[in-house]
């Protein structure tokens, strides 16, 4: 089997012992204590799965699993114990979310029964993530696309605000990027059911009525409603229903959510939307980035700190000018492009996809747009 499984006794005597007897089974790795095991599992994983002795010096297995779950959590975790008491089992499922408990000495053919069930169980849950971040995020990428180019003045920021939410997320370390792009590509799902003017008119907040604010802060409620229809975007749904609200708990708030219970994502879409409609409303990217840091409380800080980095990054990017016919993957747009008479056709940092590149080919064939286009790399 490929799928390499790890096992940690603080006991050198057991671990040879399984090494010599499951070896020609299984891809083995041993490890002696806690500390060990999490170096080893971050420097040759990934791991399918973790067989740990609970009573270990200094780290017991329950805090080694309890770890692993949060660090390396498609890892399939096993406790292996002499001590059978009832709290131990409870305290292994429930915190480490551990899959079997095993009981010290554990003979070689359950021990091997139980590292198969595990494989197979670890094989089902890369099975599932392989189908949410490949089928179901290539689905919504083909959506998201579909929208930009038939709606850009609406859509046309999505994949600006995918880029930012990618960057901020790697730069807090976060897990589940593909769950944080997944959101920025359809937070603006619910403008589908408000008025034209009135989503042209919310990018500048300040002019929006009572009532019109009231009526534009419905579409986080909207996306999220026809997202949490979906299996397994539970989550998802529950982040873009509150981008809007603030982390200090004013603002146009749902369901009084506020502080660290609001979801990393929505926190994180909070700080990137404003961004963009500051700089969406005439502002450069440091005086966008310095109208964020004037109302500090309204965002998380560690997402402020992030963003703050992210920001200084990004606007290392050059512009250039080429042929409507030399557009490739990897570049974005620098401006807005219109057509001769006036109509939105993409906007400022849209990348350059093959759809668009044939949608500007074909309109500048035309005469309808200019042959020259600034892009970013």
């Amino acid at each position: 089997m490929n799928e390499k499984i790890l096992l940690v006794d603080d006991e050198p005597n057991i671990l040879t012992a399984y090494s010599r007897t499951l070896r020609r089974q299984f891809t083995l790795s041993t490890a002696t204590c806690g500390a060990e095991a999490l170096k080893i599992m971050a420097s040759d994983g990934p791991f399918a799965v973790i067989v740990s002795d609970m009573r270990m010096p200094e780290m017991n297995g329950l805090q080694l699993l309890t770890t692993v779950k949060e660090k390396h959590p498609e890892t399939v975790r096993v406790m292996l114990t002499g001590n059978a008491d009832q709290q131990t089992a409870i305290d292994a499922v429930n915190h480490g979310d551990v899959f079997r408990f095993l009981n010290k000495p554990c003979p070689p053919e359950p021990m091997a029964n139980t590292l198969n069930l595990a494989i197979k169980q670890h094989q089902l849950i890369t099975a599932e993530k392989d189908l949410l971040e490949n089928t179901l995020k290539g689905s919504i990428e083909a959506l998201s696309e579909i929208l930009q180019l038939t709606n850009p003045e609406v859509f046309g920021r999505t994949t600006k605000i995918k880029t930012l939410m990618k960057a901020c997320a790697e730069a807090m370390k976060l897990d589940d990027i593909w769950a944080l792009e997944t959101i920025a590509m359809l937070c603006q799902l619910g403008y589908v059911a408000l008025p034209c003017d009135l989503v042209s008119k919310a990018t500048n907040p300040s002019t929006l009525s009572k009532e019109e604010s009231n009526q534009f802060y419905q579409h986080s409620r909207l996306a999220s409603d026809l997202i949490g229809k979906i299996p397994r975007m539970e989550d998802i749904a529950r982040s873009i229903r509150y981008q809007n609200n603030h982390f200090d708990g004013s603002g146009p708030a749902l369901d009084n959510l506020k502080g660290k219970d609001l979801p990393i994502g929505a926190r994180l879409l909070k700080a990137i939307l404003d961004f963009d409609t500051f700089e969406t409303g005439g502002l450069d990217a440091a005086l966008a980035l310095a109208k964020l840091q004037s109302n500090a409380n309204i965002y998380d800080p560690d997402v402020l700190t992030a963003f703050a980095n992210t920001i200084a990054v990004s606007s290392e990017k050059q512009v250039k000018e080429v042929s409507v016919t030399a557009l490739n993957p990897g570049m974005a747009l620098a401006q807005d492009i219109h057509t001769r008479n006036g109509m939105l056709l993409a906007c400022k940092g849209q990348p350059i996809t093959t759809s668009l590149s044939e949608r500007l080919t074909n309109f500048w064939r035309n005469g309808n747009i200019s042959e020259k286009i600034n892009v970013q790399f």
